[in-house]
């Protein structure tokens, strides 16, 4: 049986946009092939993939059919469409579903006074009692997973433990999400996280090259 369709992306490492999509699929039992000899900065250059991708970024998406689809975030909504869950990912009334587009389209900011806002956002958006997910208490939704693959590189190269000692309930609910069957192999979890954070000024790594 074919695939649902082929995924091109980064093979060297996990990019972070493309665990929103394979959460999606594994939950709604999809198949999607990662193309095996994708090299970034030469393949996505190529003519023959600018005829699919004119853009030619990644993550982009191809089905049997012949439809292409670029974005993560546009492909992710695809893939969660096209399965039995789609109605608990992309949400069960217009308001779920407004609340999925929300947390789907907000960018987790680079410099690092945003980010931290958008964390402090997030702890109180979970604060409330009884909160499990972000849009609905009883299931997880595309936002739940949206954000955590906004969160998968901050995790991994700088929240260290004192950071993520600040957003407790952020972390909870990483934690469960990271549990759920499907979510935690899209993220390969058990996710390593950051240990001690670089000096921001450099001179943890200038006191390794002098000791060197």
């Amino acid at each position: 049986m074919a695939p649902f369709g082929t995924l091109y992306t980064t093979v060297n490492f996990l990019h972070a946009r493309v665990t929103k999509i394979l959460a999606a699929a594994n939950l709604n039992n999809l198949d999607i092939q990662i193309a095996p000899d994708l090299q970034y900065g030469i393949t996505n250059h190529t003519a023959a993939y600018r005829a699919k991708f004119p853009h030619g970024k990644i993550p982009a998406f191809e089905t049997p059919s012949g439809f292409h689809l670029a974005e993560g975030s546009a492909i992710a909504y695809y893939v969660a469409e096209c399965g039995p869950r789609r109605e608990q990912l992309l949400g069960r009334t217009p308001e779920d579903r407004a609340l999925v587009q929300m947390y789907s389209k907000e960018d987790v900011e680079v410099h690092e006074t945003q980010f931290v806002r958008c964390l402090r956002r997030l702890e109180e958006q979970l604060a409330g009692e009884g909160k499990v997910w972000l849009v609905r208490d009883d299931e997880l939704s595309l936002a739940d997973l949206s954000v955590a693959s906004g969160l998968l590189w901050p995790l991994k190269m700088f929240m260290d433990a004192e950071f993520r000692a600040g957003f407790p309930r952020v972390m909870e609910w990483w934690g469960r999400l990271m549990a759920v069957e499907g979510v935690g192999k899209a993220f390969g979890a058990p996710v390593k996280l950051a240990g001690r954070r670089p000096a921001a000024d450099g001179s943890e790594a200038e006191a390794r090259r002098g000791s060197g």
